[in-house]
């Protein structure tokens, strides 16, 4: 047991500071930290004095540790601990990222393949526009925003869940954008979360205590989907007249339109969200970027000729968003398609490899 140990952490000395040495309480704490390490699945509770007060360190029930301050009551967490349990938290999160969705790379690292890619195809800074389809949470913008820093200012086409909403007539109205002789990059996909406790589908937000659904959209739909379990679903989205009135959505309720269609078109995907929710929710996003890629290809097909010149290319980049909590952790993103098509809508190049 820690406390057993009598642990005592004391101030820094003066005398050490003049001299240049690892002052007892730097020795002191860096002996907790490794007893901290060793001890750190067991229920045990060290107690540690100052000068002025008495503090007592505690173990949280994930296994972290927390100082509280008998004067105050209140938790505290030293600057040094604080940035320890900050890394190690950042490192689960990565790591859970990773092992969940293989393949997945930073925004950082997103951005410069991108980049380098598309300009050894032609596809310069200058006259390139970018296009995203991604969906209406903020938390969203980081990837905009990381792009944005290459390519300028983006044009929206995407709505809740990062279906492509707007359509043949958004796909055309930002082709009559691109600057003359240039061409276009489309980013588009759902996204989901992994919170500080590694739960997928999840993501704890700036100012609110608990985490809560990421992307909410996509879990409304699922439950949607649920509900509909047993029933026959129709290709294209649809239930057919034996899904009950009572939960076939109404794609003409303008009240709620998008959820209507984001539950609506992941339907024929209702095969992969069954069984362990846990399981399902990790393979959400996955069916749910079909269904996009499926829409936005479409979308492609039939608008491609609106990007005008005999040199204007269109590059596709779909996959899934990963949001992460708080600003030590960088978002990912899982690319599954990247192509560069000519605006007869002719596959030039699969860049995804």
């Amino acid at each position: 047991m820690i406390a057993s140990r009598g642990l005592r952490l004391l101030q820094h000395s003066p005398t050490n500071k003049k001299l240049g040495k690892e002052s007892n309480s730097a020795i002191v704490l860096r002996k907790f930290h490794q007893i901290v390490a060793s001890y750190s699945n067991q229920s045990c509770a060290a107690t540690t004095t100052t000068t002025t007060t008495t503090t007592t360190i505690f173990p949280s029930v994930n296994g972290q540790f927390f100082w509280k301050n008998e004067r105050t009551a209140k938790p505290v967490l030293p600057t040094a601990m604080s940035r320890k349990f900050s890394i190690m938290k950042q490192n689960y999160v990565q790591e859970r990222v990773l092992s969940t969705y293989p393949g997945a790379v930073t925004n950082g690292e997103l951005t410069q393949t991108v980049k380098e890619k598309l300009s050894n195809n032609g596809l310069n800074e200058q006259s390139t526009l970018l296009a995203t389809s991604l969906c209406c949470d903020e938390v969203n913008r980081v990837l905009e925003h990381d792009l944005g820093q290459v390519y300028g200012a983006h044009f929206s086409m995407g709505g809740l869940a990062g279906f492509p909403f707007g359509g043949v007539t958004a796909f055309t109205a930002m082709a009559h954008h691109i600057p003359d002789g240039g061409s276009c990059l489309v980013v588009y996909g759902p996204h989901v979360g992994i919170d500080n406790d590694g739960n997928v589908g999840m993501l704890n937000r700036v100012g609110r205590k608990a985490s809560g659904a990421c992307c909410g959209s996509a879990a409304a739909a699922a439950g949607y989907v649920r509900s509909c379990s047993g029933k026959e679903v129709e290709e294209g989205g649809g239930a057919t007249a034996s899904a009950s009135a009572s939960t076939t959505p109404t794609m003409m309720d303008v009240m709620d339109a998008q959820q209507s269609f984001v539950g609506s078109l992941l339907l024929p995907y209702a095969d992969r969200l069954e069984g362990d929710l846990k399981e399902a929710a990790v393979e959400l996003p996955l069916a749910l970027f079909d269904a996009q890629d499926k829409m936005m290809k479409n979308i492609v097909s039939q608008a491609c000729g609106e990007v005008a010149g005999e040199n204007g290319k269109i590059a596709l980049l779909g996959g899934v968003q990963i949001n992460t909590p708080g600003d030590d952790n960088s978002d990912y993103f899982l690319p599954l398609s990247f192509e560069l098509r000519s605006n007869k809508n002719e596959i030039l190049a699969n860049l995804l490899g």
